[in-house]
């Protein structure tokens, strides 16, 4: 006895009318929510790198600006050494303070190199000023 599928009575009571054959649209729809998925992440990955780029920056300009209102070259200099790799820095010396700006690349997957800066001011403690710093 072999039994057809599709045929008038029996095997066909499963299908109900109007119905179309949905087969595949978990795949496709699994397909689609995956890339979205690995698209949001890599999205949120680049944020936080962006994030903690910034930070790396306003860390090292107010360290930088810090130490150079104490007179403390050296230290400065120490400070510059741990800013994040590629970093830019502009000093800017005033008779009120000084203002550190750390501006650093960071490669961002699909948009290239995005430049994130922090800029800090410090007055001169006293006994120091701009012309005692170098």
């Amino acid at each position: 006895m072999s039994r057809r599928r599709g045929a008038a009575g029996e095997g066909s009571a499963s299908r109900r009318p109007g119905s179309e054959d949905h087969r595949g649209m978990v795949t496709v729809e699994l397909a689609v929510g995956f890339v979205t998925a690995t698209l949001l992440t890599a999205t949120l990955a680049a944020v936080v790198l962006l994030g903690v780029a910034q930070a790396a920056c306003a860390r090292t300009s107010t360290e930088i600006a810090r130490q150079l209102t104490r007179g403390d070259v050296e230290a400065a200099a120490a400070a510059r050494r741990e800013a994040p790799t590629g970093a830019g820095f502009r000093v800017d010396r005033s008779p009120d303070g000084v203002t550190v700006t750390v501006s650093a690349p960071v490669s961002v997957m699909g948009l290239g190199d995005v430049v994130v800066s922090a800029e800090r001011w410090a007055t001169w403690e006293p006994g120091v000023s701009s012309d005692t710093t170098g």
